[in-house]
């Protein structure tokens, strides 16, 4: 047994290996920026589209706050894994500090650009190791209003690996804080399943979530869910968290 669990964590620790060095791939990488979300690369040459995808989110965030009486309350916001931006500029307006944790320094320099883009200049980049996402709570030297992760977890390298990321993003937050959480849920099919092995070939899809499994896992991380948004096209769900007690 004790051979068996000792394997599973050295396979662990290899896909977050190969998680690293493909994202790190968009310093120079067409596809990992379009991927990552970079303005003006791949399908965000549409500056539209960009805009809008930070956009929704803050739809979202707006409800969030309206669901848990937070509204105009939201200082600082600790965005795991901003990739190109998009998100961050499109809540500059509504926060006064930022947190940006990534496994990729490109993004977070692509990030910062854009940021710096209009006006916004309380950023603060956190490059984390891919195998010690716990790094980034040396970096935040204050309680956190508002958590977000977006296009994220789908890309994390097993399901394990979001559970950590869960307790992490509730250590960092306040008290009274809130967070905004997408998964790709599993639809049962083959393609969304999870996947345990050949990370870079199995990318866009390797950890899904069913629905309730992952609204009991933020529960237990002290993440109490308060609504969620079903997007069917995509099989993605936003879970509207706040933070709590957690159970065991």
């Amino acid at each position: 047994m004790q051979s068996g669990v000792s394997e599973m964590h050295c396979r662990a620790e290899d896909l977050a290996v190969e998680a690293g060095q493909y994202w790190r791939q968009s310093a120079n990488r067409a596809w990992v920026q379009d991927m990552s979300h970079w303005r003006g690369r791949g399908r965000w040459a549409d500056q539209r589209a960009w805009a809008t995808l930070g956009q929704r989110h803050v739809e979202m965030f707006q409800q969030l706050c309206a669901l848990t009486g937070k509204t105009n309350k939201v200082r600082s916001i600790l965005e795991w894994g901003p990739g190109g931006g998009a998100n961050a500029v499109a809540f500059a307006p509504h926060v006064r500090r930022f947190y940006g944790v990534d496994i990729s320094p490109a993004n977070l320099e692509e990030c910062g650009i854009q940021l710096e883009s209009v006006g916004f200049a309380d950023w603060h980049p956190i490059t984390i190791d891919a195998n010690q996402p716990e790094q980034c709570l040396t970096a935040v030297d204050e309680p956190v209003d508002f958590v977000l992760c977006t296009a994220v977890f789908q890309h994390f390298p097993g399901k394990e690996y979001g559970i950590r990321v869960l307790g992490i993003l509730n250590q960092v937050l306040a008290a009274d804080g809130i967070a905004l959480i997408q998964i790709r849920y599993d639809d049962g099919s083959d393609v969304l399943r999870c996947k345990t092995g050949d990370y870079e070939k199995n990318v866009v899809t390797f950890t899904s979530y069913h629905i309730e499994e992952f609204w009991q896992l933020a529960s237990q991380a002290g993440l109490n869910p308060v609504s969620l948004v079903l997007k069917p096209d995509d099989c993605y769900a936003f879970y509207l968290l706040k933070k709590g007690v957690g159970r065991e």
